[in-house]
């Protein structure tokens, strides 16, 4: 736990190097065990952003159990995004912060809280 989920109609050139890093980065500003991350990049070319299909852009998902500063994690994801997928315009990355109990969050059978 965090779970995060990237979509984007960019081009991807390395997608296993891309969640990797954004793992970590992840991690370190949720000040979470890197075992516990799980990132997904979804390359999508059907997405539109302000009306225009031609700009990338990205829709991001970020699942936790708390949040330690989210506007670090906003400020950290989109300056990451828009240098790795070449996102020119920061307003095209989108992201929700979904903060869930333990209760309702699962990992190899079990719940965390």
């Amino acid at each position: 736990m965090p779970f995060l989920t990237v979509y984007t109609n960019a081009n991807i050139e390395n997608g296993e190097t891309l969640a990797k890093e954004a793992s970590v980065l992840v991690a370190d500003v949720l000040h979470k065990p890197i075992n516990y991350v799980v990132a997904n990049i979804v390359k999508n070319n059907m997405m539109c952003f302000g009306g225009n299909t031609k700009q990338n852009g990205a829709l991001v998902e970020v699942l936790s159990i708390g949040f330690a500063d989210k506007d670090l994690l906003v400020e950290k994801l989109t300056d990451f995004l828009s240098s790795k997928l070449n996102i020119e315009d920061k307003s095209n990355i989108n992201i929700s912060l979904i903060d869930a109990p333990a209760s309702k969050v699962a990992s190899g059978g079990r719940t965390f809280g």
